[in-house]
């Protein structure tokens, strides 16, 4: 186990162990991430040279953004789960022959990289941190005086109906709140899936149904009632609300 596992609560101990097991299907199933990779690329800010912090990079969906957006700059990858890093580095090989490119296993709510950065970019990654908010003030501070920080993120608003059937029948939500963030300059709602059960299928097999600490799961009883209850009254569609933001130095 990486040193930096042992220091995490236990929920961002089992959120980094999630997406490692599932580090090499990754890409297969992440149709959606790939299309909230391409909308937050459309905020990189014209820069020349930059030295760039990329947070929760993953496989590299966004990384492959940034290091064709900035063919002269200096980038430091990261992410907390090692396979996920690995993968990431093997998938940009043929991009990053040329380029200044380092990878860290680093927690995005702790950083331990020394600024300043022109550019920290983080798509997908803030819902999984305990607190957003504070997360985004600490990278600010790692800005340089004219830098730019862009993410891209689910929000507190993210799969109403899943949420409207679990309390149509009391049962426990294991999402966790995600506030109000700042910086918000753009936002899309998007489907993914036919079905109740293909959001559930699609969630564990990129890692994302890592509940909120002290939540208790469905039992499976439960759990099938509650997808058929989706389908029936929400004809199974799940709404992910996506919001970007961009920030600059504090």
């Amino acid at each position: 186990m990486s040193s930096i596992l042992r220091m995490l609560s236990k929920r961002s101990a089992a959120v980094a162990r999630s997406f490692d097991e599932r580090a090499a299907s990754y890409e297969e199933h992440a149709d959606l991430q790939r299309a909230v990779a391409e909308r937050l690329a459309r905020l990189l800010p014209p820069l020349r040279q930059p030295r760039v912090l990329e947070l929760g990079c993953g496989t590299g969906l966004f990384s492959r953004h940034l290091l064709a957006r900035y063919p002269d700059g200096t980038f430091v990858l990261t992410d907390l789960a090692p396979s996920m890093l690995e993968q990431c580095r093997r998938n940009l090989a043929g991009v990053d022959r040329q380029r200044v490119v380092s990878f860290e296993v680093m927690d995005a709510a702790r950083p331990t990289v020394e600024g300043p950065f022109n550019l920290i970019a983080t798509s997908m990654t803030l819902h999984w941190l305990g607190d957003a908010a504070t997360a985004l003030g600490t990278l600010r501070a790692l800005l340089a005086p004219n830098g730019v920080l862009i993410y891209a993120t689910i929000d507190g608003k993210s799969f109403p109906e899943w949420r409207d059937v679990l309390a149509a029948q009391g049962l426990p939500v294991g999402l966790p709140d995600i506030p109000e963030l700042p910086g918000i300059v753009d936002e899309a709602r998007m489907v993914a899936d036919d079905d109740a059960l293909g959001f559930l299928r699609r969630m564990k097999a990129i890692g994302g149904l890592t509940p909120r600490e002290g939540y208790a799961a469905l039992s499976a009883g439960a759990l099938r009632g509650a997808i058929r209850a989706a389908d029936r009254k929400h004809g199974g569609r799940i709404t992910w609300h996506i919001v970007y933001g961009r920030l600059g130095a504090l």
